[in-house]
């Protein structure tokens, strides 16, 4: 009788907390309708095809536009957010396996997953391609960490097919491959496997070559060019122009560089967005920098760099592919003149990354403790507290040496200390509980 009753309340439990996960989804996704489409100056860019837009989401637009016409939105932001609503709901299964959480903290988990639908940029009816990258780097840690907890390669090797889809849509996932690899080869020793089925890691290895190729070929055909995007060297030179003095031209012997960098620098210092500009001005540098960032890359480096290169008569793809070889080549002549200044300012931008060095500083904590952990006791909460914490890490390490640090770019990891506070809690009452 009373193994009955219990049965009939844990039914009754199950019943209510798959309700309320139910609801909750129902009220965010009410929300996200109320609040309505957000449209960015990056929507129209992609929207329009534009070069140098990752192709993904360009492709997921145009099919929407192909399908509903001038009333795509709706069914855009619909599926968006059923994205979104799957890669939440695949993640808490299988945190739910692995941990045993109670129902208030798989609920209160739920909300926080789901809380960038509903603040800040509000992703699910945003046209931007954090609608999609957000789900897509999920479903690749949810997978990444299945396969981790349970030492079997499979769910690791599926896990390419997001990453690969990932990476289309905002190539700064890249960062993630090694951190699999590495995944990969620590499951396989464990495992004690045979050379031979180590090979199956090469799906990850070659996936990069797969991405850049996937990329080539939409080029090829959207605008007749089988290359790749062409900001790259652009967006990675932008820091070195801020930290520039005149004097930097020195470092140039190259007719194109000598002339392109004082076009650039002149315009820069003109409109006062240069660190020694905002020194002048008593004002944060990194905070100038991370607020102005569009100014300094977009209108200046990148347009004049186009400007530049019309005037010999270059069409608009060789401008930009010129351009990014021209800044390829004063990037490393650059970054070897101001190489201390350069990795300071990479550790400003870090801590930015992360909100404080203090919050940075935890997670570097985090990281050291929970690998010290997994190597000792190789159970699941630590390497959940891993492998969030190196992803994040790699993420806003690449973020932070490249371009400016704001949230749009960083925010992919912020539920993880939440999770990791749940977790870890969860498993102090469940060891309380069983000792009294």
């Amino acid at each position: 009788m009373e193994n009955v009753v219990l049965s009939k309340i844990k039914n009754l439990t199950l019943f209510t907390s798959r309700n309320f996960n139910l609801l909750l989804y129902i009220i965010i996704g009410v929300c996200v309708v109320l609040k309505g489409p957000f449209f960015h100056p990056d929507s129209f860019a992609f929207l329009e095809m534009a070069l140098n837009r990752s192709p993904l989401y360009v492709l997921v637009l145009k099919l929407f536009t192909i399908l509903f016409g001038d009333n795509y939105i709706w069914p855009l932001i619909g599926a968006q957010f059923l994205a979104t609503v799957y890669a939440v709901h695949y993640l808490l299964r299988i945190i739910v396996k692995q941990f045993r959480p109670h129902a208030i903290e798989t609920f209160v988990l739920q909300f926080i997953l789901l809380s960038p639908s509903v603040y800040f940029n509000y992703t699910s009816g945003a046209v931007l391609s954090e609608a999609i990258s957000y789900p897509l780097v999920l479903l690749v840690f949810a997978l990444g960490f299945k396969a981790f907890a349970t030492l079997h390669i499979r769910p690791l090797l599926k896990s390419a097919i997001p990453l690969y889809f990932l990476i289309l849509t905002r190539g700064q996932f890249i960062v993630f491959v090694p951190v699999f690899i590495a995944l990969g080869i620590y499951i396989s020793y464990q495992n004690k496997e045979s050379i031979k089925k180590w090979l199956s890691l090469l799906v990850l290895v070659l996936l990069p070559l797969f991405t850049n190729f996937s990329e080539r070929l939409y080029n090829k055909i959207m605008f007749g060019y089988f290359e790749n995007n062409t900001m790259n060297y652009v967006h990675l030179i932008t820091t070195d122009f801020y930290l520039s003095n005149a004097s930097t031209v020195k470092v140039f012997d190259d007719p194109d560089e000598i002339q392109y960098f004082n076009i650039v620098h002149a315009s820069l210092e003109k409109a006062g967005l240069t660190s020694q500009n905002a020194e002048d001005r008593n004002e944060s540098t990194i905070t100038v920098f991370n607020s102005e960032f569009s100014d300094i890359c977009n209108q200046r480096i990148h347009e004049l760099g186009l400007v530049y290169f019309q005037e010999k008569g270059l069409n608009y793809f060789e401008q930009n592919r010129a351009l990014n070889k021209l800044c390829k080549g004063m990037f490393f002549k650059m970054i070897q003149f101001n190489f201390k200044e350069r990795i300071r300012f990479f550790a400003k931008n870090l801590k930015v990354s992360y909100g404080s060095a203090k919050q940075l500083l935890l997670f570097i904590l985090l990281i050291v403790y929970a690998l010290i952990m997994v190597y000792k006791t190789k159970t699941a909460i630590f390497k959940f507290i891993l492998l969030g914490s190196v992803l994040m890490l790699a993420n806003n390490v690449l973020i932070a040496f490249i371009i400016h640090a704001i949230k749009r770019y960083t925010f992919y990891f912020d539920w993880i200390l939440f999770a990791t506070l749940i977790v870890v809690f969860n498993a102090i009452s469940k060891k309380i509980r069983h000792e009294n």
